[in-house]
């Protein structure tokens, strides 16, 4: 279902701003409020928001109360990828501005992802600094997964060894910065570009779409590029911290997704070898914690763990049965389930 309200707009390429959306109702209306405060001077500015079947009676309220954003109803809940889809499917931009309903934007970003994505070669993206609602900053330098950075060990080490080079490259004082992937809570993208990228990539479920999507731009030879001048605030957890149910089965798509990641941008023995060690250091990582959680048997946090524990061994069990590292709940899944709860 589509509901769509006409707006005036000011003169200059379009811009369809896309939300994806699932019981994150509060956050989205600071996201929407700062939106419609846009100062635009160049642009244009179309809003959708995609929800993923919150099932929960809102989104009516929502479209009275901004009759000039876009709202689409998904059919399910089938994962972000699916719906950043399904709205970029909706949008007649020029560009395409992907933006999570927990930011809030200021009001000369969108002006500045532009002017900046103008400079850029085809198949670029743009994304700015984010700013926590506590005061605290994303890390900006951001590098594909490598087979000893799958731990936080590995990370370290790899960072410690470049630490020369990170600094140079993403002082605070530069504008622009240059990681090799950024987080898909604000993606800034031409929608030519992304249509010959097909889009997001719906193998995922949830998480590592970001890092996939500009690893295949980056493969076109796309720049990444971050404007560390710019702050969007993000407010983590709009719809993915609702129960220990929920958290569980979010945090079970961390390890699905990096397993997706690796499945699909590594191959022959190398493959091999990553998707064994992430397998053997994500069941030692989470049987750790479930063992300790009991030590707090009945505290949401010790159950989430021990949830996560019990996800992760149907997950590698089906991978067995099923041949595929795709998560169960991915469309593309041949037993994936709608799901709307």
């Amino acid at each position: 279902m589509t509901v769509q309200n006409p707006k005036h707009l000011t003169n200059g390429p379009l811009i369809s701003t896309v939300i994806v959306n699932y019981r994150s109702w509060d956050k989205l209306r600071a996201c929407l409020d700062s939106l419609l405060n846009t100062n635009l001077v160049h642009a244009k500015l179309e809003i959708i928001v995609v929800d993923n079947c919150s099932d929960d009676g809102e989104m009516n309220t929502f479209i009275e109360q901004y009759p000039s954003v876009i709202f689409v109803l998904n059919k399910g809940n089938f994962g972000f990828s699916n719906g950043c889809n399904t709205g970029a499917d909706k949008a007649n931009g020029d560009y395409l501005f992907f933006v999570n309903p927990d930011t809030e934007v200021p009001k000369d970003a969108v002006e500045q992802l532009l002017s900046a994505i103008l400079v850029l070669p085809p198949f670029s993206i743009v994304a700015t600094q984010k700013l926590s609602e506590n005061g605290k900053y994303e890390r900006v330098e951001r590098f594909f997964p490598l087979w000893y950075t799958i731990t936080g060990l590995g990370k370290s080490f790899h960072r410690f060894v470049n630490r020369k080079r990170i600094a140079k490259d993403f002082a605070k004082n530069k504008k622009i910065v240059y990681p090799e992937w950024v987080s898909g809570s604000v993606i800034f993208i031409r929608h030519i570009d992304f249509k010959q990228l097909d889009g997001w990539n719906e193998q995922f479920w949830m998480y590592s779409e970001d890092v996939d999507l500009c690893k295949r731009a980056s493969l076109r030879g796309g720049k990444i590029a971050l404007l560390q001048n710019i702050e969007i605030i993000h407010n983590h957890g709009g719809s993915s911290r609702i129960n220990p149910v929920t958290t569980a089965l979010t945090k079970s798509e961390v390890y699905i997704s990096r397993h997706v990641y690796f499945s699909d941008h590594t191959q022959g023995i190398s493959r091999y070898v990553i998707q064994t060690l992430f397998v053997l250091k994500s069941l030692l990582e989470v049987t750790l914690i479930a063992i300790l959680s009991l030590l707090a048997f009945k505290h949401p946090k010790a159950k989430m763990a021990r949830l996560l524990f019990s996800n992760l061994i149907r997950y590698y069990l089906g991978v067995t049965l099923n041949h595929t590292w795709l998560s169960p709940r991915s469309r593309r899944h041949k037993h994936a389930p709608q799901i709307t709860k």
